[in-house]
């Protein structure tokens, strides 16, 4: 068995299902399929919010201007696009009415006036509305998908782009049972989502392989903004709430099971900790968040307590979503011709952070602009040639065995974890602090180039590889200009 589309998606998250029923509205008589790993929703647009989801809704002008000015602001050390963020504003509202005549309408108030938020990153103002049932969201897209003509097969997964050399459409994916199969397409779509479950922690949701980054680099398309994942302390399964009103009372049980006091200089910054889920990249309130990392215990914990409490918090940081991906342009085009990309498998409408309820809207803006350009693409060109497969049926096993979670939390958190810290202490042999962590960090690197020159690693594995990989040298490449930023400059 082998398939073949005009237009190939792979993922059925809300930017894969956006990108397949705007290829298949546009490009009218186009064959277009979904690869969906699972039944049902899926991906991290789904995940972790007690059913409901933030999605950026600015009212106005003076609003979007807001939200463009701030996005850009937060985007350092990472890089954004004005372009693309601009655009992500200008044509939300429209997606957001789609979404209303599909029957998935955003939470209204008294009067039926939409609920607004305040979101992340930019508390002073309530732009983000609330979609309050993402499983019926999920349910009305694929309906409204299905009645375009678009072709959804749930329990297959991408396995290969551009196999042996080929252009994206040569690809292989895995069926049910974990069978091989050759896909020739003219165009494909990207919406595997971000790195996030290449971790131990992570909250990134079910069925996520942290592919994305790999099948990109892989095809040889331009990335950006890797390592910038959304990472947020957890305690159980909740994100733990800062409390600025005690901060003067927040206390952690060190390495040795001391408790320490948050220093003086650190309390300022939960109040502005408290107002964005994420660690805050480049941020000055990241000092609080690397000063808890800094007392990690080697079980990847926290310990922590307000004054009074008897009993510890315990901490977790975890990797929700990514903020990295393909590099496109304005129609989800990646660098190479044929491949393009949407939700966590892209970036450019935001840099290293990203206010509350973006992501969401870029799904839908630039899942629909992606799935046009793709229907355009796949009208002029040529299938390509049938792909080889495996002689042998692959089954691939549901986890890590390379253990690349385990490398990717020890060597590509934020900070410095304290079990790190603890191995720099004096009387360790070797260097200390960043110099330790980062020569670690390039024998990591080292590493998995060696792992992608085995043939024994298979295809999925290959994948997540390639996307370890891409993170890790994108943090090294941000280690080492941080180093030299504080290195003395040489005498004169």
């Amino acid at each position: 068995m082998s398939l073949e589309a005009d237009v190939l998606v792979a993922g059925a998250g809300f930017a894969g299902l956006r990108a397949a029923m705007a290829a298949a509205v546009s490009g009218r008589g186009l064959r277009v399929i979904v690869l969906a790993p699972h039944e049902g929703p899926g991906g991290s647009s789904f995940a972790g919010h007690a059913g409901s989801l933030g999605m950026l809704a600015p009212a106005d002008d003076e609003e979007r201007d807001a939200i463009l000015e701030r996005a850009l602001s937060i985007a350092h050390p990472g890089t954004a696009d004005p372009a693309l963020v601009r655009l992500l504003l200008e044509q939300g509202e429209p997606r957001l009415r789609e979404l209303e005549q599909w029957g998935v309408p955003l939470a209204t108030g008294p009067g039926g006036v939409r609920l607004r938020r305040s979101a992340c990153f930019l508390p002073e103002m309530a732009v983000a509305g609330v979609l309050p049932d993402c499983a019926a969201a999920h349910t009305a897209m694929l309906r409204v998908a299905l009645a375009a003509g678009v072709e959804v097969l749930p329990g297959f997964t991408l396995a290969a782009l551009g196999v042996e050399g080929g252009p994206p459409g040569s690809a292989l994916c895995l069926d049910r049972a974990g069978n091989v199969l050759p896909v020739r397409a003219r165009s494909v779509v990207l919406a595997v989502g971000g790195p996030a479950a290449l971790f131990v922690n992570d909250v990134s949701g079910a069925g996520q392989t942290g592919t994305g980054l790999g099948f990109a680099r892989g095809c040889g398309a331009r990335t950006g903004n890797a390592s910038f994942l959304q990472f947020l302390w957890y305690e159980g399964g909740q994100p733990f709430p800062f409390l600025p009103e005690r901060a003067h009372e927040l206390e952690v049980a060190g390495l040795d099971g001391v408790p320490a006091a948050l220093p003086r200089e650190l309390r300022p910054h939960v109040a502005s900790r408290a107002t964005h889920a994420p660690w805050g990249w480049g941020m000055p309130d990241a000092a609080l968040d690397a000063w808890l990392l800094a007392r990690m215990t080697p079980a990847g914990v926290v310990p922590v307590r307000y004054h009074g409490e008897r009993e510890p918090r315990l901490l977790s940081l975890m990797a929700q979503a990514g903020n990295g991906g393909a590099l496109i342009d304005a129609d989800g085009r990646t660098s190479v011709a044929g491949l393009f990309a949407c939700g966590e498998c892209a970036t450019g409408m935001h840099g290293a952070n990203r206010i509350g309820g973006a992501m969401v809207l870029a799904a839908h803006v630039f899942g629909h602009r992606a799935g046009i350009a793709a229907a355009l693409h796949a009208h002029s060109a040529l299938l390509p040639p049938p792909p080889t497969a495996p002689d042998a049926a692959e089954r691939q096993s549901a986890h890590h065995p390379l253990r690349l979670r385990e490398a990717m939390q020890r060597h590509c958190l934020p900070g410095m974890p304290g079990e790190a810290l603890q191995a720099a202490r004096p009387g360790a042999v070797g260097p200390a602090g960043p110099e330790r962590q980062q020569q670690d960090l390039e024998l990591f690197t080292e590493r998995l180039k060696a792992l992608l020159l085995l043939p024994a690693v298979d295809m999925l594995d290959r994948a997540r590889v390639l996307s370890c990989l891409t993170v890790a040298e994108h943090r090294l490449r941000r280690l080492r200009a941080e180093r030299e930023a504080v290195s003395p400059a040489p005498a004169a």
